[in-house]
């Protein structure tokens, strides 16, 4: 369709620029200039809509097709049962309101609301000034047979019409890889307004079911790949030392030394749950040297995934002996002989009916942990129109003032805990729905509390925590989180209501 020539020659006056681009062959009209480029500047056309100048859809055609959006499928991750679209679109004029996926050729079989961010490199492109979420994604649960046949991939927008996206290479993954993408990406996007928030919107529209069941199915891969043990072992250990290890295998050694510092370790036990398969070998090496050296037994168990925190100590309690469990971080060590006194104390039973934490310093010495409490975060609540529960330690930061008195609390951390064996056990151990970490001490701790059992700060048992030392932190980690502040705040939501 031709633009009437009073609106070709209004843009033309209005814009001298634009007559200047003309003549020096840059563009022909000023139509193409203001859908090329105008539009997305801010300038104005006085004529007939864009989209009537535009094209007419043809009368036939029973889903016409908007060619001059702007649009791009970047990614298609692929897996048996689960399929990740990943995008851009310029939906400023005509919203998207629906991803449609289906065998290629067929007409969709699923379809899903996109979960949106911000792309620099989409805007550039455009030559926009003004930011907007351009990019678009989605997580799909896919039957087997669609996933063995070629995709197609529709966007569906808010006038009706539909854009069907081409999705080139279909990159397929195994299963655990395609979900470390999935997280990865889910923690690294940009957004305009607050991460929390949005996540908490897109878990809840059902983004969190399909989590799950990829979760899941990586779930039933795991397996120990080897399993074993050095030095002495006692026939009844007192205590059995539980430690996830993930990335950094140099704190077992240093570990185990801090103890024998301080005590005679025959009566101990310490089992280290390996996460990282690539670390097997030194890790054995490390444990045979270690049970040597300080007479002592090492266990170690090596996994062939990272499974997270709840699989990898509830793997290692299994294999425990002793009655009184310690789960602790590699990268806590006991204050003094005193801080491994009261650990013993706790043995032999005394801890039935209780999960105990204790002080935990930094490096400066002053106080990381003294207990935990729960708090609707007001900051986050508000942007997420819902309460977000957020773990917080008691005087984190602060100077230590002394005192080795027990006290209860809310909840205690999961870099060091002390429980009897037989109430994890009835509880059905830490919750592995929660991927890889965060929140499965606070959970294990209200999962105590709500039994009428326990929780308590015990002064006496204090240590050196190296914060964040102990392990590698990946992409995939940052989307976790997002997924168990959820997971944890729904679970939680109406025993912390009411106190």
């Amino acid at each position: 369709m031709d633009a009437p020539l009073d609106a070709e020659s209004a843009y033309l006056k209005r814009y001298p620029d634009v007559a200047g681009a003309i003549k020096a062959g840059t563009v022909t009209s000023a139509l193409e200039h203001f859908l090329n480029y105008g539009r997305f500047e801010g300038r104005v056309w006085l004529g007939p809509a864009v989209a009537e100048v535009a094209a007419e859809p043809a009368a036939s055609s029973p889903e016409p097709e908007l060619p001059a959006v702007p649009h791009n499928c970047d990614a298609v991750l692929l897996t048996q049962g689960f399929l990740f679209v990943d995008g851009w679109v310029d939906d400023r004029f005509d919203r998207l309101v629906g991803i449609e996926v289906g065998a290629a050729g067929r007409q969709p079989a699923l379809a899903a609301g996109p979960c949106r961010h911000r792309r620099q490199d989409v805007e550039q492109h455009l030559e926009v000034s003004s930011p907007f979420e351009g990019g678009f994604w989605q997580l799909f649960e896919v039957p087997p047979e669609m996933a063995a046949r070629p995709i197609g991939l529709r966007l569906r927008l808010a006038s009706g019409h539909a854009i069907a996206l081409n999705p080139g290479n279909v990159v397929r993954l195994s299963l655990r890889e395609h979900l470390e993408s999935v997280l990865g990406f889910y923690g690294r996007r940009h957004l305009i307004g607050s991460q929390v928030a949005r996540s908490f919107a897109e878990l809840d529209a059902g983004l969190a079911v399909t989590l799950e069941r990829m979760h899941d199915a990586v779930r039933a891969t795991r397996e120990a790949l080897s399993e074993g043990s050095y030095g002495p072992r006692p026939a009844r250990p007192l205590l059995s030392f539980v430690c996830c290890i993930y990335g950094i295998p140099d704190f077992l050694f240093l570990q185990v030394a801090q103890f024998a510092r301080y005590a005679s370790l025959e009566r101990f036990e310490f089992i280290y749950v390996n996460n990282t398969p690539e670390l097997e070998e030194v890790l054995h090496r490390d444990a045979e040297l270690a049970a040597s050296v300080f007479g002592t037994s090492i266990t170690i168990i090596s996994l062939n995934q990272n499974t997270g925190f709840s699989h990898a100590n509830n793997v290692g309690i299994a294999a425990a002996r002793a009655q009184t469990i310690v789960v602790i971080n590699p990268d806590v060590f006991p204050y003094d002989a005193a801080s491994v006194v009261a650990l013993t104390k706790l043995a032999a039973g005394k801890a039935r009916r209780a999960i105990a934490g204790g002080k935990l310093f930094y490096a400066d010495g002053t106080v990381m942990h003294e207990g935990m409490y729960f708090v609707a975060d007001p900051r986050l609540s508000a942007l997420a129109r819902t309460k977000v529960w957020t773990v917080e330690h008691f005087r984190k930061g602060f100077p230590d003032l002394g005192g080795r008195a027990s006290l209860p609390v809310q909840a205690v951390s999961g870099a060091l805990m002390v429980f009897d064996r037989a109430d994890f056990d009835q509880l059905g151990g830490f919750d592995e729905r929660f991927v890889y970490g965060h929140y499965e001490d606070a959970d294990l701790c209200l999962r105590f509390a709500e039994q009428g059992w326990k929780v308590l700060y015990d002064g006496a048992l204090t240590f050196w925590h190296y914060e964040g030392r102990g392990s590698i932190k990946r992409p995939e980690h940052a989307g976790a989180l997002h997924f168990n502040r959820w997971y944890f705040s729904r679970k939680w939501q109406g025993r912390l209501d009411n106190g």
